[in-house]
C-alpha cells in the first residue's frame, strides 16, 4: 500500500512550504500542535495534583498510626 502522495522526495520537499505543520489526520497548520502541547500539560498537572494528593493522606495516616503507637 503506497499512501505517499508525490512521485518523489524532492516532489514533495518542493512542495512544502515550511510554514505549516504535518499530521496524518489532517492537513497541515499547527493547530494540532497547540492541541497537543495544552493536553499534555494538563494531563501533566492533573498527574502531578493526584500523586500529591494520595501522598499526603498515605504520609498523614502513617503519621496517625505512629502517634497513636507511641503515644
Amino acid at each position: 500500500m503506497n499512501t505517499f502522495p508525490y512521485d518523489s522526495w524532492e516532489a514533495a520537499l518542493e512542495a512544502a512550504d515550511g510554514t505549516t505543520g504535518y499530521f496524518t489526520w489532517g492537513p497541515g497548520g499547527n493547530t494540532g500542535s497547540y492541541v497537543l502541547a495544552i493536553i499534555g500539560i494538563a494531563i501533566s498537572v492533573v498527574a502531578a495534583l493526584l500523586v500529591t494528593v494520595r501522598e499526603d493522606k498515605l504520609l498523614n495516616h502513617a503519621a496517625d498510626r505512629l502517634a497513636d503507637k507511641y503515644s
